[in-house]
């Protein structure tokens, strides 16, 4: 990034925070996001683009529909094309995942896409995607059936995108040899060929930026997975002249970022926004820890009242089984005592003859 970007100095942006009336703000910010945003209108570094607002200022379909497009198809590994861009509100299922980014779109051949980026790794991940998927498919039949010649061949693809920043141990399995591109889809061990209307993809971009600096082929097109991946993660000057030179076409993106600089009150907007969903999230994320350790505890004490029930069982067994060898060793006694006392009888009456 540089002077050529339109961007500040920390002289120029003071002055323009100035001028637009929003010092007071710019003062108030948070101090990590004040920081964040002083980098980026000085050209430090980039845009946060796995934020909602700044995705979707940047891939906005009505200014730039090749790029959301194009960033699908690098996806899916088909060539794509976005329609429009769907309310991702009144879904049937509680979207209560730890979402920074969330949109809906329709393709050209009218099958549905929702991309999502998930800022931190949540628990059970294949159970919420699948509720995902369902839903999203669930408010296309719906739509449809409201058609009286509603056909089953209307329903389309249902395509899940999730971009995750930071991924669990799961997604950093030996096994997957540093794999970040994950496709997923309904398959029958008989080999019977139906085409199920589902299909995940999930972007491990943790995993991504381990390999960023390897050495990729120059590419001039813009469906190439690694050049978007480059851009999305891009954070630095380094990051930004790095991609620039290994995918040229990514400069007019960074190019489109610098401009904003120019719209201070939309970029405070958008941060302000950001640090809403930040802080959101990480309330949320807080209260899904503790709601796990409570769980956990709850389990816990769970089975440590069954274990105590075992034992006291144990217990309780052991003592019936000590009184029965009680009594079962005193009638042997009273039993031995009669003998005895048989005995003397018959050798007093042996005597006596």
């Amino acid at each position: 990034m540089n002077r050529e970007m339109n961007y500040l100095t920390t002289e120029e942006l003071e002055q323009t925070m100035q001028k637009t009336g929003m010092y007071a703000d710019y003062i108030r910010m948070d101090g990590t996001w004040k920081k964040r945003f002083e980098d980026y209108m000085t050209g430090r570094k980039t845009m946060p683009l796995t934020y909602d607002p700044f995705f979707k200022c940047i891939f906005n379909p009505d200014v730039h529909p090749e790029w959301l497009s194009n960033l699908l198809s690098a996806i899916i590994g088909e060539s794509v094309t976005v329609e429009d861009v769907l309310s991702s509100e009144n879904t049937a299922v509680s979207v209560d995942s730890l979402l920074v980014m969330d949109i809906v779109v329709r393709l050209g051949d009218g099958s549905l896409a929702n991309v999502e980026i998930q800022k931190i790794p949540y628990q059970f991940t294949a159970e919420r995607i699948s509720c995902y998927s369902s839903d999203l498919l669930l408010r296309e039949y719906t739509r449809l059936k409201q058609n009286k010649n509603f056909l089953y061949s209307d329903l389309k693809k249902v395509y899940t995108i999730v971009l995750y920043e930071k991924t669990s141990a799961t997604f950093k399995n030996e096994k997957l040899r540093g794999a970040y591109r994950h496709h997923g889809k309904t398959r029958f061990d008989t080999k019977l060929e139906l085409e199920l209307l589902q299909e995940y993809f999930l972007i491990s971009l943790d995993v991504f930026c381990e390999k960023r600096y390897t050495k990729y082929a120059t590419s001039l097109h813009m469906n190439d997975l690694n050049g978007w991946l480059s851009v999305l993660t891009a954070e630095t000057k380094e990051d930004v002249e790095q991609t620039i030179r290994e995918y040229p076409w990514s400069e007019a993106v960074f190019q489109e970022m610098s401009e904003y600089v120019k719209k201070p009150e939309e970029v405070m907007l958008m941060f302000s926004e950001a640090l809403k969903i930040a802080d959101k999230n990480t309330v949320k994320y807080m209260m899904d820890e503790l709601q796990e350790k409570l769980n956990q505890s709850e389990e816990e004490c769970r089975q440590e009242q069954v274990l105590r029930k075992q034992e006291e069982e144990k217990r309780k067994q052991a003592e019936e089984e000590r009184k029965q060898a009680e009594e079962s060793l005193q009638q042997s006694k009273e039993h031995e005592r009669k003998l005895e006392e048989e005995i003397v009888k018959l050798r007093a009456q042996l005597e006596n003859k």
